[in-house]
């Protein structure tokens, strides 16, 4: 699914609908921002942080919860910046001076939108190791709002959304496979 969505970016398939959803969806809002930024990069920082913390605190190492959660996050990681630097898909705007990355600081290339990733690394991590099916509402909710906070700032088409999410639930069911095999 990831590799058909990448092809049909890469040769411009989604084009018309991107230009579509940019003009009906994009705001600009403070508080949108704000919210967008729950899947920063320095967010996930502090949302690995925290269990990890708490693992060392209460038994002197990092528990399967924590080293699953990391590695769904470097795996995040490499799958977006390499799709980012194979496919250089640029964001709406990023060619133009008064875009809204100048502003917000982010790199040109949007394809797969790293907050929206990130969000769904988490989100589908949590279902997955949590089962406790109010969390996993909860926590798809604000994953599907960090990627609408993306399309409503403008800083990222339809199909930039669309890859995170499915490269961020691919990563979190990548990291869960590989933590049952080192349960082994």
């Amino acid at each position: 699914m990831l590799a058909v969505l990448s092809a049909m970016v890469k040769l411009s398939l989604f084009n018309d609908i991107n230009l579509c959803v940019y003009r009906v969806l994009h705001v600009d809002s403070y508080a949108i921002y704000i919210f967008s930024e729950t899947a920063s990069i320095a967010a996930f920082v502090a949302i690995i942080a925290a269990p990890i913390l708490m693992d060392l605190a209460r038994q002197r190492k990092v528990g399967s919860f924590s080293q699953g959660l990391v590695i769904a996050i470097v795996i995040n990681t490499v799958f977006v910046y390499a799709l980012k630097a194979c496919l250089q898909v640029y964001r709406p705007g990023a060619l133009h001076t008064d875009a809204p990355t100048e502003v917000l600081g982010v790199d040109v290339y949007g394809y797969p939108s790293g907050h929206t990733a990130r969000a769904f690394t988490l989100a589908t991590y949590l279902s997955i190791r949590l089962e406790m099916k109010k969390v996993a509402v909860a926590v798809f909710l604000w994953a599907l709002g960090v990627a609408l906070s993306r399309l409503l700032l403008g800083v990222h088409w339809l199909s930039d959304v669309l890859g995170g999410a499915l490269v961020g639930t691919l990563s979190a069911h990548v990291a869960n496979l590989v933590m049952k095999h080192i349960a082994r």
